[in-house]
Parts: C-alpha cells; sequence; structure tokens
C-alpha cells in the first residue's frame, strides 16, 4: 500500500483513526469528508419515548454516532437509566459497542456480522410482541425494521440526527481528486455525496477502486452505476484496510 493515494471520506471527527491507520500502512491519505452531523431540530418523539422507557425492551444502536447522539440526548433531557435494570441494549459492531462502553453502559447483543439486518435478524429468540426502540439519523436505512416485524418485534424508529452532505467547491475536490488509488465509502450518505461532488465538478471515476465497508454501502455505489472493487469483511475501517491491501497483491 506504499505511495497508494487513498481518498476517505467519513465525517471530520470520524476520519482520524482510519487516517491513522492507513498512514501506518504507507498509504498517502486524501481527506474529503462528505458528510457531517446535527442533532435533529425537533426532538419531540424521542422525548416522548424517553419519558416512557419502562414499556420498551430493547434499544438498538446501528453506529457509534447513535450511542453519542442518544446519550447527549438523554443526559438533556434528564434520564436516569438505572430506573429500568430491565432494558437490553444491542449494537451493531465493535466500535458501536465500544463507544457504549465508553459511556458506561453494557450491550447485551452484538451480532456476529456487522450489519442491521444480521442483528434483526438474531437478536432475542422471544422477541416477539416486544418494543424495539431505534434511534437513527434521518438518513438510515429500514430494511432491518421489517426483519424485526416479520418476526412479531415492534420497532420504533426515532430520527435523532441528521446527516448532511458535505459539498466542496469544484476546484477544490478536483485538486483532491488528482490521482487517488482507492475511493472508500464507509456509508450510503458519504458515496451520495461524493457522487453530488463529483457531478458539480463534470468529473468521472475512471481507473479509482472503489473499497466499501459493508454491502449496503456497495448497493448505493452500484445504484449510481459504479462498480465495487471490494467489501470489507469485516465491516470495519480494518476490513477495509485488509480489502485494499488484497487489491494490491493480484496488480
Amino acid at each position: 500500500m506504499k505511495g497508494k493515494r487513498v481518498l476517505i471520506t467519513r465525517s471530520v471527527e470520524d476520519n482520524k483513526e482510519f487516517k491513522e491507520q492507513l498512514e501506518k500502512k504507507g498509504a498517502e491519505v486524501v481527506e474529503a469528508p462528505m458528510i457531517e452531523f446535527k442533532v435533529a431540530e425537533d426532538l419531540t418523539v424521542i422525548h416522548e419515548q424517553l419519558n416512557q422507557l419502562e414499556t420498551i425492551d430493547w434499544i438498538v444502536f446501528t453506529s457509534a454516532k447513535t450511542v453519542e447522539f442518544f446519550f447527549q440526548i438523554a443526559a438533556n433531557f434528564g434520564t436516569k437509566f438505572y430506573y429500568y435494570p430491565d432494558l437490553k441494549l444491542a449494537t451493531v459492531g465493535e466500535k458501536t459497542k465500544l463507544k457504549l462502553e465508553q459511556l458506561g453502559y453494557r450491550t447485551n447483543f452484538v451480532p456476529i456480522q456487522y450489519t442491521a439486518e444480521v442483528l434483526a435478524e438474531n437478536m432475542d429468540e422471544n422477541i416477539e410482541g416486544k418494543k424495539v426502540l431505534v434511534p437513527q439519523s434521518n438518513l438510515a436505512g429500514n430494511e432491518y425494521l421489517r426483519v424485526f416485524e416479520k418476526r412479531g418485534a415492534l420497532p420504533i424508529p426515532v430520527i435523532i440526527y441528521d446527516t448532511l452532505p458535505v459539498i466542496h467547491t469544484a476546484e477544490a475536490f478536483q485538486e483532491k481528486m488528482l490521482a487517488v488509488d482507492y475511493l472508500t465509502f464507509t456509508s450510503g450518505s458519504t458515496v451520495e455525496a461524493f457522487m453530488q461532488n463529483m457531478k458539480n465538478m463534470e468529473g468521472a471515476i475512471h481507473q479509482e477502486k472503489i473499497v466499501c465497508i459493508g454491502p449496503s454501502t456497495a448497493k448505493v455505489v452500484e445504484q449510481n452505476g459504479q462498480k465495487v472493487s471490494a467489501i470489507a469483511e469485516p465491516h470495519t475501517t480494518e476490513g477495509m484496510i485488509h480489502a485494499i491491501e488484497k487489491l494490491e497483491e493480484h496488480v
């Protein structure tokens, strides 16, 4: 990977660790954040749910960002989670689990594969009739909610933060795209914002290889008419680096 230019598209605050991991491998990292986050303007619904946590059986977190915003909102609202000893928490992936633990909470379920669909398929064999609170962003996919519904659960999706695209000037973005070898995407929203920036500068993807963190992100890439070179396994930034290394072995 030495000398390869890798474009990373996560938000500014989330890029740091990924950048360091790549640079340790000798890659030249180009930072082009495609998304930023802010707490939702209307918190009425999540406040209503926090007021009746005794009726909730599970809270599902699909990202570390969701954990961060949820507990920030709950703290500001004055929620005391020790009042609800039977409340269970589930997380998708080790990074989400770690974020939860850093805040002093313990996850009750993490799926073997780091996707929301696998979580919904396997969480709690007695899920039927149980209420599952799902805090999420305005751009979250909802396919896994249907999995919960098919199993007889009662999912309650609530938007708690907004994921917003970052639009770069055409000149600045064109400069970032010079001689890039790999494009990395960690969510569908980073893909969509990237494509908007490409359109703005009237550019096109040529020889760059696209590496995605998981299948749902890859699906968005393909929906935009592009070919995915690799999907991380496991679905983490470490898995993305391993995928790039494997691609380099076959150059």
